[in-house]
């Protein structure tokens, strides 16, 4: 698949060989995109053999940011209080896509350490308001899903457009990071649907308007 949006292909640091980083490598792999995974063993065999497959590549963790102008953060939650100020240094100027959440938090986001580590950075929060499986697919019979996802408009807004898009789905923009606690209530509202109420993993969102 050849992406929708005419600029040129953007070149990604994915930092994390999970299933939500290897779920979007791949959609973005297919619509042209350069991905380099960035992890703490890059010898891992079932990752080479996967990233290999999609046309990407795998890294120690610092070389993968190196010449990237995008960052997908999509480690554990909880490491990311360790994580940012080792990479904070290395995200200076670029977009950088939080994607985390750090559910024995009460914030489950780490744009605010982001943006105070990184200060040069334009930071977004999305990705996570939905499972993998959204990714993956986006159709809900005949209607396409929509993710809503918050940072500053400009250059790194349409990165992320453009990424969201890539994927299939819609991008929803609820406004600047101040406004990253509504795609949290999100995945909150998320978790309880798919879990409690037994919705299932493949339960996403639509905005509708007239």
């Amino acid at each position: 698949m050849i992406s929708k949006y005419p600029d040129p292909p953007l070149t990604i640091a994915v930092i994390g060989g999970g299933v939500i980083g290897r779920t979007l490598a791949t959609a973005w792999t297919r619509s042209g995109h350069g991905v380099t995974f960035g992890v703490r063993r890059p010898q891992d065999d079932d990752l080479l053999q996967f990233a290999a497959g999609i046309g990407a590549n795998v890294t120690a963790i610092e070389p993968a940011l190196t010449g990237t102008d995008t960052v997908l953060l999509a480690i554990a939650g909880d490491a990311m209080p360790e994580v940012v100020p080792q990479l904070a240094p290395q995200l200076a100027g670029k977009t950088v896509i939080d994607a985390t959440n750090n559910v024995v938090s009460p914030v489950l986001n780490s744009i605010a350490d982001l943006s105070a580590l990184a200060p040069t950075a334009r930071v977004y929060r999305a990705f996570n308001t939905v499972g993998w499986e959204n990714f993956a697919d986006p159709t809900y019979g005949d209607t396409i899903g929509d993710l809503l996802y918050s940072g500053p408009a400009g250059i790194g807004q349409q990165a992320v457009e453009r990424l969201i898009g890539d994927t299939g789905l819609r991008p929803i923009h609820l406004g600047d990071n101040d406004k990253a606690h509504l795609a949290d209530a999100l995945t909150a509202l998320w978790f309880t649907l798919a879990f409690e109420q037994g919705y299932g993993r493949g339960v996403g969102f639509k905005v509708l308007t007239r």
